[in-house]
């Protein structure tokens, strides 16, 4: 069954083909993911150089600019915003859905937006950092009356807030920045209860589900077409 997929193509091959004919040499796109540390992580700054590895394999087996973004790694949880081409978001959410089924370092992901073919690049380069924040309560939750869609369009509104911050300053203002993000800019941060419940959320798809619905073959295999010898009809005219 594996070999007769082969060949097949998603509906965002699609896309991708057509952004390729308009002879646009990088199409870049942008992933904002939210997920928990796992229970057996023993220091949660791992993480940071678990991404640089990461990135590093892509850049030697991709063509094309490398991925811009930041990642916040809270008490329990971290934020990652990513932008880059399609080959290294694949493989961010193929890593995270993969830590996610064998007990790796991140946990319950939920992805809270995925933006095709940006017009330019938010952040200046790709950067992470760890939030020192008292860890959050237990039974503190995150109470609202808003749907889901607007919670998440406003912290993305925040992270956008962010990113132009950032991209304004200067080299030596932006590492005195992004070291100091709580005392800086403590209003674009999201909030630890906002996370938790955003992981809750089941309307928020997990990496599993973005790849199922996204990078599956648009193409249906119908029995029949797995049944061999082919039928042949023994009488092919009418009576």
């Amino acid at each position: 069954m594996a070999m007769m997929m082969e060949g097949k193509t998603s509906m965002l091959d699609g896309i991708l083909d057509e952004m390729r004919t308009e002879n646009r040499k990088q199409v870049i796109h942008c992933i904002t993911c939210v997920s928990r540390f796992s229970a057996s992580i023993a220091d949660k700054r791992d993480i940071g150089g678990h991404y640089e590895r990461l990135f590093k394999s892509c850049r030697q087996r991709y063509q094309g600019d490398g991925p811009t973004g930041l990642l916040l790694v809270y008490p329990q949880h971290c934020l990652h915003l990513v932008e880059a081409p399609w080959e290294v978001l694949h493989a961010v959410i193929t890593d995270l859905r993969r830590m996610g089924s064998e007990g790796g370092l991140l946990t319950d992901t939920r992805l809270l937006c995925f933006s095709s073919n940006i017009d330019q690049r938010l952040y200046p380069q790709w950067a992470h950092r760890v939030l020192n924040l008292p860890t959050l309560a237990k039974g503190e939750s995150y109470q609202t009356n808003e749907p889901i869609e607007q919670t998440v369009a406003s912290s993305l509104e925040n992270l956008y807030k962010l990113g132009v911050h950032l991209s304004k300053l200067q080299q030596h203002q932006l590492k005195v920045t992004m070291d100091g993000l709580i005392e800086k800019v403590p209003d674009y941060l999201l909030q630890q209860d906002v996370l938790e419940y955003f992981l809750a959320c089941s309307e928020l798809n997990t990496p599993q589900q973005f790849l199922q619905a996204y990078c599956a073959p648009t193409h249906v295999l119908l029995d029949r077409e797995i049944v061999w010898p082919l039928p042949v009809r023994l009488f092919p005219y009418d009576d």
